[in-house]
Formats: C-alpha cells, structure tokens, sequence
C-alpha cells in the first residue's frame, strides 16, 4: 500500500470518527434538551393537579359523587397536547391503590391502568420512561401528600414519539450527510495527497535514473512553496551536488594516485632494465633509492590523508610554545635551503594549544613548499605575530608565484600549477592538503597571497590561549624545573 493510499484513508478514518462523535454528542444533547422540555410541561401540569386535588380531599363534604370524579380541569389544551394524567389513592382496608380521577384522554380510550406501576410504591418523585401498549411514553410520579400524609400518588404521562422521530431523523441526515462527507472526503483526499507528494515521486524517479544511468548531473526541479517538500527537494539538490563534487574528486585522486604511483615504478623498472644489461651501475642505484623514497613519502602522505579523512588521526594537544617550534623550523630549514636565504622574521611570544608535532609538520610543509619554488639567490622569510586573539604565522617567498586562477585549488590534493608545480621538483602534491588539514583540526585557518613572477605568502593563524591559561602553564612549568647545582656550590 502507498503512502498516498494510507494517507488517504487514515484522514477518511479520522474524519468518520468525527463525525460519528459529533452525532452522538448531538443527538445526546438534542434528546437531553426534549426531554427536559417534555419533564418540565409534565411537572407543572403535575404542581397544578395536586393543588386542586388536595383542596378536594380536604373539603369531603362536597358531593362530587354525581361527576364520579374529582372536579379537575382538564389539561388538554392547545397548550398541553397529549398529556395523559391519572390521580392513585391509597385504599386503607386494601392496602392497593385505586384509580380516583383521569384525564379525558384517558378516558376516551378506556384506558384503567397505572401509567407507571413501580412508581407508586416509591414516596419520592419519579421520572422514567415506560411503554404502554407499544406506544413509548415519558411518565412522571410524584406523590400527594395531605395533612403531612401520603395518601395517593399522581401521575402524568406524555407521548415521546415526538422526540424519538426527530432523533432518529437527526442521526438518518447526520448519516446520509456523514457517509457523503466521507465519500468526498476520500476522492479530495487521495487528489491532495497525489498533489502533496507528486515531488516524493520525482525524486523516486530521479534516484532510479541516476542509479540506471550513473549520472549525478541530474537535478530534481520544484516550483512549489518552501514547505517540508520543499526542503526535502532543495536538500536532494545539495546532496547531490555535493555527491557530484565527490565523484569527481575522487575519479581524479585515483587518476592522480595511479599516475604519480606509475612515476617513480616506471623510473625503477627502467632502472633495474639497465642494471640487467650492463650491470651495477651506481647512478641507477641512486636513482631506483630516489624514487622509492619518494613513492615512500607519497604512501605515507596518502594513509596520513586517508586516516584524517576516516576521522582515526589523533591529536596530541599540548600548551605549544609557538615561538619556539617557529625557532625549530627556521633551523631546519636553513640546513635544508640550497641558493636560497632563509631568513627570521619578527617573532612574538606566543602559546597555542595544540600537537607540536602536527604543527611542525605543517611549518616544515610550508617552508619547504618556498624552498622548492624560489630560484637560487632567492629568499624565504618566516615570522610570527600575535593580534587580538589570533597568532599569525607568515611564511613569504620570492619564487615564481601562483597564477590567480589557481589559488583556490592549491589545497587540493595533487593539484599542481602547470609550471610552478613541475614534477621535476619532487613534491608529492599533499603537502599543502596536509597543511589545511592540521589548520582545520586546530581551529586554524590558512591562506595564501600571491603575485607571479613575485612571489608567495602563505598565512597561518591559529587561536592564542587565553592569558590566564597561559600564566598558569608557565608558573607550572617553572616549579617543575629541575635545581641546577653550580660548580663549587653546596
């Protein structure tokens, strides 16, 4: 069964629930009310009979015998229609009561018996439907007291048919109106539903032939309001956007691993060739060593990427004396610069929270990127500066440069300037991706300037630890130190 088919019929089945309150509730209320109305003529009928009857049993010396009744008035007017009433006394001898006085609907019918006959053993007020000769009467009793004693009970009776008819008329048009109602109900249902969801259905579709077709250009079009299926859709959109972007960085890291992979197998297979022919040979020694440390590199930097991708690269954070690791990394650098001048900028004191390592890693990335790039007689400048809460790390040189188009792509993995990222230097193509990557798990952020034929500047800015941190970790570190014992000293 489709959603549209159950919602359909759920709406259907909550909306005949309704109305089958709604008409119990109604017609409850309906016959509560008639009822009452029919209770109330009945007992002020019932008020008036009692008063003349008690006048008449309390005046016994008048002769009523020749009526052969009570001298009642009749309440059968216009405004009491199908009243039936009937005065029971108590015989003393008997013990059983009898018929004194009846109305003239009554009598005209030759009708003897009590209305109600349970009523007439109670001392209290009575009010109860009752059937008599098939015909379904509301029948009040109350009792006739005279001198504080109960000699008699008076009764009144009214015909409910009245009633019952507009009741059952009431629940036959609530259920002729009910069942139509319900009727529209399931066709207006099932057409909005069919409209409601008709978007879930495109992107059915949409996902089979993506599937069938293997295309993630594809995009689901909406012009409906910006309701729930409307995110749904606009969310689909992005999904698969960012599925296409995926996709395609994926198929070109494959192409990219596969062909720096081929690189350096394809120097040492050529190289060990040679070796076959003419035997040891020296320069194909150190050139198979070369290649396979850097296919090594490469390995290490792609598990390195893949680890931080899958989220199980761990960080050692640690309070980092920034100034010092900057320190470090212009050391090492000056060892590893061949022509080119590396140089110390300004070098504030700063503290950051993070793995020393990692953050090392990524100087090292960074200089050794301008290394590559900046000819002999060149020069690559490193400096650190605090501002606000952010420590900024520059690290300029004077190579040749990155076009405009591509600076938004040298983060990338194995992404490479045509001419500025030639294989021939030996890089990898990660190491500005790795260098993000420390960024981004730091809290960081990295940037680059640059100008061509000029050169480079690449901007790290990572957050300061707060001051009051700071001034703790320093007042710890200098009671750990270890005493130092002078010469000649005690």
């Amino acid at each position: 069964m489709t959603i549209r088919t159950r919602l359909t019929f759920l709406y259907s089945t909550l909306l005949a629930i309704v109305i089958l309150m709604f008409s119990a509730v109604t017609s409850s209320i309906l016959n509560w009310t008639l009822r009452n109305q029919v209770d109330e003529s009945l007992l002020e009928v019932l008020g008036d009979v009692r008063s003349y009857a008690v006048i008449t049993l309390l005046n016994p010396t008048q002769d009523n015998s020749a009526q052969g009744a009570v001298p009642m008035p009749q309440p059968n007017s216009l405004s009491t229609p199908g009243l039936f009433v009937q005065i029971w006394l108590h015989d003393e001898q008997s013990q059983r009561p009898f018929l004194q006085w009846a109305s003239l609907s009554l009598m005209g019918v030759g009708y003897t018996d009590s209305l109600d006959p349970e009523a007439l053993d109670s001392p209290h007020e009575v009010r109860r439907d009752v059937v008599v000769d098939n015909v379904h009467l509301r029948v009040a009793t109350i009792p006739l007291n005279v001198n504080g004693q109960m000699v008699g009970h008076i009764q009144a009776g009214s015909s409910l048919h009245t009633v019952d008819a507009a009741i059952d008329r009431l629940l036959e048009i609530m259920l002729i109106a009910g069942a139509g109602t319900i009727l529209i109900a399931l066709f207006a249902g099932d057409f909005v539903a069919r409209r409601a969801l008709r978007p879930i259905d495109a992107i059915s579709q949409t996902a089979r032939q993506i599937t069938a077709a293997d295309d993630l250009s594809r995009r689901i079009p909406y012009d409906g309001p910006p309701d729930e299926i409307g995110q749904l859709v606009e969310t689909f959109n992005d999904t698969l956007g960012r599925l296409e972007r995926l996709f395609k960085v994926q198929r070109r890291f494959v192409a990219d691993v596969s062909h720096e992979m081929r690189t350096p197998l394809t120097a040492i297979q050529g190289n060990l060739d040679l070796m076959r022919r003419i035997g040891h040979d020296e320069e194909a020694m150190e050139a198979i060593q070369s290649e396979s440390q850097r296919m090594t590199r490469l390995v290490d930097d792609l598990l390195l990427l893949a680890k931080a991708d899958a989220g199980r690269l761990s960080l050692e954070k640690t309070m980092v004396e920034l100034d010092t690791l900057v320190l470090e990394v212009y050391n090492q650098a000056r060892v590893l610069s061949d022509g080119v001048e590396v140089i110390l900028g300004p070098v504030d004191q700063v503290q950051v929270v993070g793995d020393s390592d990692r953050l090392k890693q990524l100087l090292l990335n960074l200089v050794t990127n301008g290394l590559k790039y900046t000819p002999d007689g060149g020069t690559v400048t490193l400096s650190l500066n605090r501002s606000d809460d952010w420590a900024t790390i520059n690290v300029a040189d004077t190579g040749l440069g990155i076009p405009e188009d591509d600076l938004p792509y040298i983060f990338d993995r194995f992404y490479r300037v045509d001419k500025a990222r030639s294989r021939v230097q030996g890089g990898t193509g990660l190491g500005l991706s790795i260098a993000r990557w420390i960024a981004d798990a730091h809290g960081g952020e990295i940037g680059v300037t640059s100008t061509q034929g000029k050169g480079s500047t690449f901007t790290l800015r990572l957050p300061l630890v707060p001051v009051q941190v700071a001034k703790e970790s320093i007042r710890k570190t200098h009671l750990n130190l270890p005493t130092v014992r002078l010469p000649g000293s005690r």
